[in-house]
């Protein structure tokens, strides 16, 4: 039978004194040190293992003065486009050698502030955010920006507050969907949006309006619908546009959640998709691919994204110049035609 030992005191000299090495030789084994060689590693991390062995990594952290770990903070992981995301961060930050670890605000501006507050404690060399829907005041992050700690917000970021950012053509992104409903006869177009404190929702909305514009069809107030852009939030919108007296013959909505959830109201309200109301959505979703009609949306690249953020948040920690590193880099989008909006 083997020996039980207690977990809670195992140390590297511990582990040293079961093989008979060093405590140096030890700690570069579990490091991945190229020093030592193969078999001498293999031999330390199994008996690490078997005995229980817990690296103190923010010890390590604060002798080495860097943890090797990042923090992302994201509204929710179960979004498309942010778990596309995030899958795009892990693949380039394995590259680079860091770990991630990633918090949830769950769209409120509290948790939001407490991830922050945790990933400053963690002295994480680096963060990476997406904003909640309802930040708009984010004096949370100066601790990072006053201590020199890398950060970079993507997809939502602050309007006006120091720091890089990744997004995409957002504006492009709400003028293509609008003209492409116009270009297939739609002159009534109705728009889900999110909360217009938000960088992202304030610019497809302004495309928007600039697709109407150009087209010259008047812009109505009375045919934008705010809201949190949830399945539930857009059946909801869905049944107050079809109580409407005079029904929108195109929508376009700011994420495919909602279009979907739209699509789904009009079947079981017995409007057709896309004969009476033409729809497109918004980050190609899977959701998109699956529904019928199939859903017309706007791809805005997450994975890419992801990848680009964590290049940039690592150019930054390795100091590299400043000059150089795209300060608000900003990805095209690309409309994806499909079954909902066909004439």
């Amino acid at each position: 039978m083997k020996e039980r030992h207690n977990t809670n005191k195992i140390t590297i000299y511990d582990i040293a004194q079961a093989l008979g090495l060093s405590a140096s030789t030890v700690s570069r084994a579990l490091q991945n040190n190229p020093l030592i060689n193969e078999e001498t590693r293999l031999k330390v991390q199994d008996t690490a293992a078997e005995m229980g062995y817990v690296p103190n990594w923010i010890a390590s952290s604060l002798r080495k003065k860097r943890s090797n770990i990042l923090g992302l903070i994201v509204p929710r992981t179960s979004m498309y486009f942010q778990s596309t995301a995030i899958s795009g961060i892990q693949h380039e930050a394995h590259k680079y050698g860091f770990s991630i670890v990633i918090g949830q605000s769950d769209e409120t501006v509290a948790m939001e502030k407490e991830l922050v507050h945790t990933f400053f404690s963690l002295r994480v060399d680096g963060l990476l955010a997406v904003a909640s829907m309802f930040t708009t005041n984010f004096d949370h992050f100066s601790p990072f920006i006053r201590n020199n700690i890398p950060l970079v917000f993507y997809d939502r970021v602050p309007i006006d507050f120091p720091g890089y950012s990744i997004t995409g053509d957002d504006f492009k992104g709400g003028f293509l969907a609008t003209e492409h409903l116009i270009k297939q006869g739609c002159k009534r177009i109705a728009h889900f949006s999110g909360q217009l404190t938000c960088n992202l929702y304030q610019q497809r909305l302004a495309g928007y309006k600039a697709a109407l514009a150009k087209h010259k069809i008047p812009y109505d107030d009375s045919l934008i619908y705010v809201h949190n852009l949830t399945l539930d939030a857009g059946a909801e919108a869905a049944r107050q546009i079809f109580a409407l007296d005079n029904l929108p013959d195109g929508l376009f909505a700011a994420n495919d959640s909602s279009a979907v959830a739209f699509i789904q109201e009009a079947r079981r309200k017995g409007i057709q998709v896309p004969e009476q109301v033409k729809v497109v959505g918004y980050s190609n979703d899977l959701s998109s691919r699956i529904i019928s009609p199939s859903l017309t949306t706007i791809e805005q690249s997450g994975y890419r994204m992801g990848e680009k953020a964590v290049e940039t948040l690592v150019q930054l920690i390795n100091k590299e110049d400043k000059i150089k590193i795209t300060r608000n880099y900003v990805f095209e989008v690309e409309l994806i035609p499909r079954e909902s909006s066909q004439r």
